[in-house]
């Protein structure tokens, strides 16, 4: 087996050199034994260029979130 998307997701932002936590969700014991998962393994460069490869083939924000959050376009 491998990663969950949601903890390669996670793993990807606690990563970051400016993100100090990310807030997790469980509905029930199976999320929470999931989440811990996420501390099981490590992204190596070849993980991290893969996944800069499929955010560059998304759409980039044209504003802040904050005005996402107020209907403004993203």
């Amino acid at each position: 087996g491998g990663a969950s998307v949601a903890n390669v997701a996670a793993r990807w932002v606690l990563d970051s050199e400016v993100v100090p936590a990310v807030i997790l969700g469980a509905r029930n014991a199976e999320h929470v034994d999931d989440h811990l998962r996420m501390f099981a393994f490590d992204l190596d460069d070849e993980d991290r260029a893969a996944i800069r490869g499929v955010l560059a083939k998304g759409r980039a924000p044209t504003a802040d979130s904050y005005q996402w959050e107020r209907g403004g376009q993203f």
